[in-house]
């Protein structure tokens, strides 16, 4: 058996686990009380059996011998439940038999290293005891178990099993953290969640009225769901570095106001740069005088807005529906659009602005509600915040949404006096620091508003130009099915445009075709959109039958199912791509939870959105492992720097050829020097520059074409693209290739004496 068919077994085993308790969690939940499902020890016994056969072809007597004992308890308790004959003979005698021969073979044949067991020098013996002791007492709970099923005569867990699973899984994963071991802590999280949630439902009331299983878990979901939803988010968040460009590019802002103490003029590479508003710099360099500057800290709170919006999903939607279950749906919902997850991934406006986006609609839709003036103001103050962050783009959704309800639904807007107010506030927070630069520059008004918002919108000055479908096809590759369930309720009839759903579908369809109006296309820029679309596809999807429910559960578990494949053969559809076992196993914990809510009786209207969550949780876990493996696919240069610093100590500077790499000068405290040979990206903004000290940083080769064999250093360190080819230096030096790292040439220059 070959290792990856080897890895398949470890993790369906490790997946089957995992999921009989997700199936034992729901039915205790349903029942009001603690279960012991048939189904438990069935998948049990599979998981167990399956370990067997891994630990067997390891040749890993400490597996089988472990797995042993919990084996025949799975057996046991099947027989107490009267559902052990329910497997053909042959089976059951398999079952019996084979783990003995496994065990019998790995005793006479299998050469294994006891000493090294309990002495293993990549372990510490105080954490080597530790992890020991964790777990003996995780295997001691099924003895247990056992003990009290045979006192009993009847297959359940006593409150003692919980008490111990609770114990053992936090030393194990405290273990677990100290051994850097992220796959062993995700899989002993996921067990304290649910041997605490077992031990509250022992000690709460029965479910005598039938409630639902998100209804029971009323007061703890949205928590619960935050929760989860952070610890997928900040999961191994730092495995990787500032990627090119925007990030790169954002992060080094950030980094350069907190090493030169302005945060009132964003500098990149040494030079000006105003293409955006200060605020998300701002925050990002809050971020690193609180966290020091890192990968992490770069989007640590690219998290926090994430779980805000969440947050203020749940009250907009609550708002609306008054029902905070509904609210709670439209919320995981929210939590399961990959888009979102893009956003959070790498340091951009977008999440920041769709976050001020979200809690100015709150704040109106709050005032339309309670008609209070505060949350009106509110309301401008978080667009003026917005506006500090992007510019007037933070005005398109509110004021499509005005618009609409004010000439079409006939809504009553407000006090004049207020919006006023509010308005003048508004642009008081939003235009300071535009009038700040203004009055030191008369040409900065002209710059921002026709080069960065009327040309952005109206050319391709940038050059990120898309056909008008381009949105709809975004929307349908990460929202299906909801997006067709949303519009497919387009007001047709007079009287739809009024209706309550009306305003939800023109929160997501009238932005949605200003956007595809725009001459520049970012994935992102469409963001705001999907918090209209959460709430008003459950608006929607609650009033389906549940055969028409039935019909979208299949579409979606399809959609799941081909990328779910897709994502299994990556390898195969891109030789280049590496992926490691780590990545495997949450492609594998991901399609078990799937398969199981598929097994899980739960109402459909619940399992839909769930499994949304579920894959789009998953597919972030296993998006950090990509990315930290992929590092030449997701242009993240951290290697390139690491290998020059470890094997070139005494360069203090890095030569970057026609390309602009602020990921370098982020990863390290070289000088980096941009030669531009014609590419465009490099072309800098320098007219509010007040000297020419740029110039030392960034060489216009077209224009100085003798600068390398007259200025640059002999022995100097050159970074290009793989296949782009340095310039001839005409019997006057030479070029020597010291190494290629993730698409990346590292060169030495050497010049004639």
């Amino acid at each position: 058996m070959n290792n990856w068919t080897l890895l398949g077994v470890g993790f369906l085993a490790q997946g089957l686990f995992s999921a009989r308790f997700l199936i034992q969690l729901v039915k205790s939940e349903k029942a009001g009380k603690v279960l012991s499902p048939v189904i438990f020890w069935q998948l049990s016994l599979m998981a167990s059996f399956l370990l067997l056969v891994y630990g067997t072809f390891r040749q890993d007597i400490a597996i089988v011998g472990g797995q042993l004992v919990g084996y025949f308890i799975y057996i046991r308790n099947l027989q107490i439940q009267a559902a052990w004959k329910q497997f053909a003979a042959w089976i059951r005698w398999s079952f019996l038999l084979l783990p003995v021969v496994f065990l019998a073979y790995l005793i006479l044949h299998s050469q294994y290293d006891f000493e090294l067991l309990l002495h293993n020098p990549d372990i510490g013996s105080v954490l080597l005891t530790w992890g020991t002791i964790g777990q003996a007492i995780f295997t001691a709970r099924f003895l247990v178990q056992w003990v009290n099923a045979e006192k009993t005569k009847e297959s359940q867990f006593p409150l003692s099993f919980w008490y111990i699973s609770l114990v053992g899984a936090v030393l194990i994963a405290s273990y677990a953290i100290f051994r850097k071991d992220s796959v062993l802590f995700i899989g002993q999280a996921f067990g304290i969640v649910v041997y605490a949630r077992n031990l509250m439902i022992h000690y709460g009331k029965a479910n005598t009225t039938n409630m639902t299983y998100l209804d029971r878990l009323k007061d703890l979901r949205l928590p619960l769901l935050i929760l989860f939803t952070s610890l997928v988010l900040f999961f191994n968040l730092g495995a990787w570095s500032v990627t090119e460009s925007s990030e790169a590019r954002y992060a080094q802002i950030a980094k350069e106001m907190v090493l030169t103490g302005d945060w009132l003029h964003p500098q990149l590479m040494g030079i000006y740069h105003y293409h955006k508003p200060p605020v998300t710099y701002w925050l990002t360099a809050v971020s690193y005088k609180v966290l020091g500057i890192s990968p992490f800290s770069t989007r640590f709170l690219l998290q926090v807005s994430v779980l805000l919006q969440i947050w203020l999903v749940y009250k907009i939607a609550l708002n609306f529906f008054k029902r905070s279950y509904s609210a709670f749906l439209a919320a995981m919902l929210y939590a399961s659009f990959p888009a979102l997850i893009i956003g959070s991934r790498a340091l951009t406006t977008d999440t920041f602005l769709t976050t001020f986006v979200i809690a100015a609609l709150f704040c109106w839709f709050s005032y339309l509600e309670k008609r209070k003036a505060i949350l009106l103001i509110a309301c401008y103050v978080f667009l003026g915040i917005g506006f500090l962050t992007k510019g007037p783009v933070v005005l398109i959704v509110p004021v499509l949404i005005w618009i609409y309800q004010g000439l079409v639904m006939k809504q009553r807007m407000g006090s004049f006096k207020i919006h006023l107010a509010g308005i003048a506030l508004m642009l008081g927070i939003g235009l300071s620091w535009f009038v700040f630069l203004q009055s030191e520059d008369d040409r900065f008004l002209n710059y921002f508003l026709f080069k960065h918002t009327i040309d952005r919108f109206a050319t391709d000055t940038f050059h990120r130009g898309q056909p008008f479908w381009f949105y709809g096809a975004v929307l349908l590759g990460t929202a299906f099915p909801w997006v067709i369930i949303l519009l497919k309720k387009i007001p047709v009839k007079r009287t739809d445009f009024t209706q309550k759903g009306a305003i939800l579908v023109m929160w997501v369809l009238l932005p949605l075709v200003f956007f595809s109006l725009s001459q520049s296309k970012l994935v992102l820029y469409i963001l705001p959109l999907y918090s209209g679309l959460a709430i008003g596809a459950i608006y929607y999807w609650e009033q389906l039958s549940d055969s028409q429910q039935k019909i979208w559960e299949r579409w979606q578990l399809g959609f799941h199912v081909i990328l779910m494949i897709a994502l299994a053969s990556l390898t195969l559809i891109e030789p280049k791509i590496t992926l490691n076992y780590k990545f495997y196993f949450f492609w594998f914990m991901t399609a078990s939870l799937l398969l199981t809510l598929q097994k899980v009786d739960i109402r459909r209207m619940d399992r839909n959105v769930i499994s949304s969550f579920i894959f789009t949780m998953g597919l972030t876990g296993m998006s950090t492992f990509f990315m930290s493996q992929n590092p030449g696919l997701t242009n993240d240069t951290h290697r390139v720097t690491e290998w020059i610093m470890q094997n070139e100590p005494d360069t203090k500077e890095i030569i970057v050829y026609n390309k602009r790499l602020p990921s370098v000068l982020f990863n390290s405290d070289l000088e980096v020097i941009s030669i531009y040979d014609g590419d465009e990206s490099l072309n800098r903004e320098t007219q509010f520059q007040h000297d020419d000290q740029w110039k030392s940083g960034l060489i216009n080769l077209q224009s100085d074409s003798t600068w390398i064999m007259d200025k640059a250093a002999d022995h100097s360190i050159w970074i290009s693209k793989e296949k782009k080819e340095f310039p001839d230096l005409k019997e006057r030096g030479s070029w020597k290739e010291l190494q290629v790292i993730d698409g990346w040439r590292i060169m030495r220059l050497e010049l004639m004496k």
